[in-house]
């Protein structure tokens, strides 16, 4: 083991990347895999606002916002899901809870008309079904600005009831799925301790499932793990306000996390790549710089559907990741929205980065 003083990326192994027949095999492999999502599904709802057409009201002294258009999407667990059906894959379920109102019926809309099969999201009266409304002002020549974010959230958890309706949901999805792709985005989301103990069983039972947490990446038991490097030095560090990330602290924290978890862990560290930790062991999987303009809003969980999808049909974690950086540099290029990558998109980007 190397001493603090002499751990940093530049210390471990590194991976060498992958052929582009290694690439076109997985894309063909991913073609048949059966991919279960559990999370908080969210809806991505977008306004546009002709500012220019705005009048001040005759009752407030304050003038309207016109909305002319709108389009909605599924986001956070519900955008991973997404993501898997643009790579490709044979079969995508989507587990988790909606509202029983008009967001809920417009997420199972948005669901349903990408593929993607919603018969294990549970619908729960007087429950909020989370959405993050972005609403896109335009002015004069062509002048366009973001207004804050509207957001629906729920302020409270899941009683115990209904978190065993979803575990319920979730051994469904289980039995008929190859892998398992877990989002834990909310402070009151779907992902609590009863479905947490859930995916540690179907785990021991041999089911390949990858966990993207936000605040909870060190309460989940025999699987893998995949935090960017923020979300790891919370954790490690014990604290949520914003650390100091040095390699070596990455490290550190990489090496704890998957021992604590009983599993491996994935690091993804931006432009830097991303770093697998498992039997103590550290490998770095560089990725190549993608030129400007880029918009990192989506990178993660198209990351996390290409790892989980490459792992699924049979490659190691450091071959996954690699395969991953492939489908998140697609991402970043595609401006303005929550992308995703196709496979031909993968293969141009490979024959790209290395020209």
């Amino acid at each position: 083991m190397l001493s603090d003083e002499s751990m940093n990326l530049a210390s471990i192994r590194q991976f060498d990347g992958l052929p582009r027949e290694q690439v076109t095999d997985i894309l063909q492999r991913i073609s048949r895999l059966k991919v279960g999502v559990i999370g908080d599904g969210c809806l991505d709802m977008y306004w546009h606002a002709d500012m220019t057409a705005s009048e001040l009201s005759r009752e407030t002294p304050h003038y309207n916002v016109p909305v002319v258009g709108e389009r909605f999407a599924p986001g956070a667990a519900g955008n991973a899901a997404v993501n898997f059906k643009a790579l490709g894959c044979e079969e995508v379920s989507f587990c988790s809870i909606a509202g029983d109102d008009w967001r809920g019926h417009l997420l199972k809309e948005a669901l349903r008309s990408r593929g993607i099969d919603d018969a294990f999201v549970q619908v729960e009266a007087g429950r909020v079904t989370p959405a993050y409304c972005k609403v896109m002002l335009h002015g004069l020549q062509e002048v366009r600005q973001e207004a804050p974010r509207i957001d629906f959230i729920n302020q409270e958890g899941l009683s115990d009831a209904a978190g065993h309706r979803v575990v319920q949901q979730l051994d469904r999805m289980a039995e008929k799925v190859d892998v398992i792709s877990v989002t834990d985005q909310l402070e009151y989301g779907v992902v609590g301790s009863i479905v947490r103990e859930r995916l540690s069983y179907w785990a021991s039972q041999g089911k390949k499932i990858v966990v993207d947490s936000r605040d909870r990446i060190g309460t989940f038991k025999n699987v893998v793990l995949k935090p960017n490097e923020l979300e790891a030095l919370r954790w490690y560090n014990g604290s949520s306000k914003h650390q100091q990330a040095t390699e070596s602290g990455i490290l550190k924290a990489g090496l704890q996390l998957s021992k604590q978890a009983g599993a491996p862990c994935c690091i993804t560290l931006g432009e830097k790549g991303a770093v697998w930790f498992e039997n103590n062991e550290m490998i770095l999987v560089p990725t190549r710089p993608v030129p400007p303009p880029i918009d990192i809003v989506g990178a993660g969980d198209s990351f996390t559907a290409a790892f989980l999808s490459a792992w699924g049909t049979g490659c190691t974690g450091p071959e996954a990741a690699a395969f991953a950086h492939l489908a998140a540099a697609v991402t970043v290029r595609k401006c303005g929205e929550t992308g995703t990558a196709s496979p031909q998109e993968i293969l141009d980007r490979w024959d790209h980065s290395e020209v």
